[in-house]
């Protein structure tokens, strides 16, 4: 017998067999956290009890996904319990195209990539890169409200922000982060021989090791700050930690269990797995190393 089930975020509608029932697991199409009903007793096979309400199956997490107009079914996902699964990580994909295509839009406008930040007189930073590229996201009204003359955590910025968007904005938002929703794990890193530092935006042309093998923006969930935040990321912070072993398969500090995505210089967007040599990902960080990219690691 199927569970007809509806998400309370989103809306999606799907549809498992009763053996789910009060399971809970990561909408397919949001990520968010769901329980499926339990079944009524008089409806529940005989010697077959369902499963108790938040009950995992052995350690998975259970997904479920749609299958054209024959139906839904019930899926696990690799065994690292986590949550978001593979819906999560393309949204989060999609969010990291979208900020691509913000940070080109930008440069058609000023012949340059936008600053990390900008700083006041003292080198205070103030304003950060992701407001710059708002008016290329079609966000030009969020943008409008934005009052450059105080610091972005200004009592204008503050209130302007809470009261236009008091859930943040979910482009710079994975979908598999939970919490403040005005928080991002959307980075830009700084440091000699990255592509970004402050008042100061980059060319196409000073990219040496080429746009297809620089990272623009990445994720490093360990370093969550609010959206308006121009604090910067400093490369070691975006390295895997010392005491991951090489290999490592799932890392639980990643967003999607074994890696994060990252969109580079030529908008590209690629899923970076956990398992990636961090001598790799310094490579693919730094613009003008000259050193060659192993894509066949």
């Amino acid at each position: 017998m199927a569970i007809e089930f509806t998400c309370p975020h989103c809306g999606h509608h799907t549809s498992a067999t009763e053996a789910y029932a009060g399971s809970s697991g990561p909408c397919a199409n949001c990520g968010e956290l769901v329980t499926l009903p339990g079944v009524r007793a008089e409806l529940a096979s005989p010697g077959r009890s369902p499963v108790a309400p938040g009950k995992r199956i052995g350690c998975f997490w259970i997904v479920f996904l749609a299958i054209g107009a024959i139906g839904l079914a019930a899926l696990l996902s690799p065994p690292s319990c986590r949550r978001g699964g593979p819906s999560a990580r393309s949204r989060c994909s999609n969010n990291l195209k979208q900020i691509g295509l913000g940070l080109h839009g930008y440069y058609d406008a000023y012949q340059a990539f936008p600053p990390a930040y900008i700083t006041d007189e003292n080198g205070k930073p103030m304003h950060s890169w992701r407001v710059l590229i708002l008016p290329y996201m079609e966000l030009s009204a969020v943008h409008a409200k934005y009052d450059f003359d105080e610091p972005w955590d200004g009592p204008n910025n503050r209130r302007v922000m809470s009261e236009l968007i008091p859930e943040g904005l979910p482009v710079f938002r994975c979908p598999s982060q939970h919490g403040d929703k005005n928080m991002t794990s959307y980075h830009v890193v700084v440091g000699p021989g990255t592509a970004w530092k402050a008042n100061e935006g980059l060319t196409v042309q000073e990219i040496a090791d080429g746009t297809r093998n620089s990272i623009a923006v990445i994720e490093a969930p360990q370093h969550q700050r609010h959206w308006l935040d121009p604090t910067p990321l400093a490369l070691a912070d975006a390295l895997p930690p010392v005491e991951q072993e090489p290999g490592q398969a799932a890392d639980p500090r990643q967003p999607h269990g074994n890696g994060r995505n990252a969109v580079y210089f030529d908008g590209s967007t690629r899923f970076l797995y956990s398992d990636m040599p961090p001598e790799m990902l310094r490579r693919m960080i730094l613009i003008n190393d000259g050193e060659e990219i192993d894509w066949d690691y």
